[in-house]
């Protein structure tokens, strides 16, 4: 499973809104797969690890003023 940087972004802002973490996007790229839908998760137990705080802050700012849906 592989995501590309604006799935990244997206999970860093999740993780800050929804989870008040604060990972930088190589270490939200398991929360953003399961973000994107791309595989079938129905009735499964999912564990996503996050992790590294070690974020530009231009990154982490774009990540945050992004739309994320």
């Amino acid at each position: 499973m592989s995501v590309n940087d604006d799935e990244a972004l997206g999970a860093v802002a999740m993780a800050f809104k929804v989870l008040k973490l604060v990972v930088e996007p190589g270490g939200a790229a398991s929360l953003a797969a399961v973000l994107s839908k791309k595989m079938d998760l129905a009735g499964k137990n999912v564990a996503v690890l996050c992790s590294g705080g070690n974020v530009d802050p231009a990154v982490y700012a774009r990540a945050l003023v992004r739309q994320h849906g």
